[in-house]
């Protein structure tokens, strides 16, 4: 039987991807008294690999007799040590035991995914390897106890959608005030989605003709200063639902030439273990074993200061939605239809979350290869 000795952390990946690639049959968990571990365990059943779990205590001597006690227990076992997870403390002492008894080490790199061979046996391989994936979004999710309430669809956009996101983007230097104030309308708009345009507002050419394009793909109708969005799903449309489904889109279709993407999804409603606060994920993607979320703005940032406020929550949503539901190897980009300032795009980068804005729009595959193969 093959078995893994792992430590648990609640913000630390590493224990399931192994135990995928290398087969194993069951994961004996180390973990505190206060971690949560049911999301993990739940994974790793569903699987068909078994879980044990024990709870340890940091006293140095306590942690010695305990790692002893467990690889006399295993003597006939395949026994290895995942040093990928876990509290430094009890990583060096476990470490310590397995390498004193001369049992399998080994760690996965939380960047770069690969498995790193720190001792074996010497009938064993020990050349360092990508591990293989196989990891869905809301496994992984799991993990880090998040659980997704919700799941958009999958299906592929209809063309006349296609041809107006095309266009959207194509002319953006043009559109993105009237897209604000499209935005706007939507968010306002009453609950049977009508809303009435004010005078400057049925004036604004530049706004009739991105109305014109909506309601040519069938998402709207204008009768004079009287709008009516078709249902509750072209509001969302139009409230900036149409960069999420062409972010997911292009996603979507590079999974061909990029393996390493496995799984993604867009519209995902999660929240934190047993709790009743809801977040909102717009698009999210398995590569390379971590977890990439995608935030897709299109509302208007101005250099006002309450606009710059708004940009900063959003990028700040985005690094604790990063944080939760990734842990640190997880990854977040913020794509926005409007311009961002130099103060945001600051802010972003001292928090690790890549940015594609505006103009960068019209090369988003590029930006979005860049954001997959990157390792940081």
């Amino acid at each position: 039987m093959q078995i893994h000795l792992a430590i648990y952390h609640p913000r630390r990946a590493g224990i399931l991807s192994a135990a995928l690639d290398l087969g194993a049959d069951k994961i004996i968990l180390l973990h505190r008294s206060q971690d949560t571990i049911e999301g993990l365990k739940s994974v790793l059943n569903s699987r068909g690999i078994k879980c044990q779990s024990i709870v340890v205590n940091f006293e140095t001597h306590h942690l010695r007799d305990q790692f002893a006690r467990l690889l006399e227990q295993h003597q006939s076992d395949d026994f290895y040590f995942n040093a990928s997870s876990g509290y430094k403390k009890i990583v060096l002492i476990g470490f310590e035991q397995f390498n004193a008894y001369g049992y399998p080490i080994f760690l996965v790199d939380k960047f770069t995914d690969e498995l790193y061979w720190l001792q074996n046996k010497a009938d064993r391989p020990t050349e360092d390897h990508h591990l293989s994936h196989q990891i869905k979004i809301n496994e992984y999710l799991k993990t880090f106890n998040t659980h997704v309430l919700n799941e958009g669809s999958k299906t592929p956009e209809p063309l006349a959608s296609r041809e107006l996101t095309a266009w959207l983007i194509a002319h953006i230097e043009h559109h993105d005030k009237p897209i604000g104030q499209l935005n706007y309308m939507a968010m306002m708009a009453s609950r049977d989605n009508r809303y009435t345009l004010d005078n400057r507002q049925a004036k604004d050419t530049g706004l009739l003709t991105v109305l014109g394009h909506f309601e040519a793909a069938g998402l709207l109708t204008l009768r004079g200063r009287k709008l009516k969005f078709n249902d509750s799903e072209s509001r969302f449309y139009c409230n900036g639902g149409w960069l999420e489904n062409h972010v997911f889109g292009l996603i979507y279709g590079m999974r061909k030439s990029r393996s390493h993407i496995t799984d993604v999804a867009k519209g995902l409603q999660v929240v934190r273990n047993q709790g009743v606060v809801k977040n909102e994920i717009d698009v999210a993607a398995m590569s390379h074993n971590r977890l990439h979320i995608i935030e897709c703005k299109t509302q208007k940032f101005s250099k006002s200061n309450d606009d710059n406020a708004a940009a900063n929550s959003a990028i700040y949503r985005l690094d604790t939605l990063k944080t939760f539901s990734g842990g640190i190897s997880g990854k977040a980009m913020l794509i926005s239809y409007q311009p961002l300032t130099k103060y945001n795009l600051s802010r972003a980068e001292d928090l690790g979350i890549y940015c594609c804005s505006y103009t960068q729009l019209k090369q988003l595959d590029h930006h979005l290869y860049r954001f997959f193969d990157s390792e940081s």
